[in-house]
């Protein structure tokens, strides 16, 4: 379990559950800041979900924008263009998970490579 924090588009994530060995799932708790907006970004080979647990949030997915509020969740397809912004009045809290398959692939490689 991940112990580190960074920051994304001014608002603090912490990471969370995440197995050191296996790469296919990325799981983050964001806080994000009123008025602060998570720029375009697309995941080319992963899906990513969302769980708003706490205030108002609008996503924009696709091209279609939507409000989404504290209980409700939202996936993204991979390859699917997404952004966000904290649309309330408190500090929104996002529950994020992205699944990639391809990565733990990739780490298995790496660590035969290492054990070799």
């Amino acid at each position: 379990m991940g112990t580190r924090a960074f920051v994304i588009a001014g608002g603090h994530a912490a990471l969370i559950a995440n197995d050191t060995s296996d790469f296919r799932y990325r799981a983050v708790a964001h806080y994000v800041p009123v008025g602060v907006q998570v720029p375009v970004r697309t995941h080319d080979r992963a899906e990513t979900q969302f769980v708003v647990e706490d205030g108002v949030v609008e996503f924009m997915i696709g091209g279609a924008a939507g409000l989404v509020l504290a209980g409700d969740f939202v996936r993204v397809p991979a390859g699917v263009p997404y952004a966000y912004r904290n649309a309330g009045d408190t500090t929104a809290r996002i529950l994020i998970r992205a699944i990639n398959p391809a990565p733990a692939q990739r780490a298995l490689r790496v660590t035969a490579d290492f054990a070799a």
